[in-house]
């Protein structure tokens, strides 16, 4: 219902909400990470640049500010009776897969196989 009757929800449900698109903005975090950590050959243990590092830094946190902050947007509109929660859960995860679909991340088992990556790196100190 879009007049919002019976749908608004108190505070601790809309930071579940937030955290539920804090989580897909993390997992493409660390899908970007690992991209960007395999195409510029960095090795265990190698020391690197301030920019590498800070660019790094960005694009994990770059996806879990902009996903938590564009569901707020749309929850905040839901809330408002604006659009209907249906409305809300359609366009985000249309958003959510096309993202994942844009990182090549086209199943669970492209999740497994960077979180296989990052296991098989080298434990400890360099």
């Amino acid at each position: 219902m879009a007049d919002g009757a019976g749908e608004n929800l108190d505070e601790s449900k809309n930071g579940v909400l937030d955290v539920i698109w804090m989580i897909l903005g993390a997992i493409v975090g660390v899908v970007l990470v690992t991209k960007y950590v395999q195409y510029a050959r960095l090795a265990h243990g190698e020391k690197v640049s301030v920019e590498q590092g800070i660019f790094a830094l960005g694009i994990f946190v770059a996806p879990c500010i902009l996903s938590t902050r564009i569901a707020e947007i749309f929850r905040i509109e839901a809330l408002r009776g604006r659009m209907s929660w249906g409305t809300y859960w359609t366009v985000l995860s249309g958003m959510a897969a096309s993202i994942f679909t844009f990182l090549g991340v086209t199943g669970i088992d492209d999740i497994v196989q960077v979180l296989e990556y990052w296991s098989s790196l080298p434990k400890g100190s360099p």
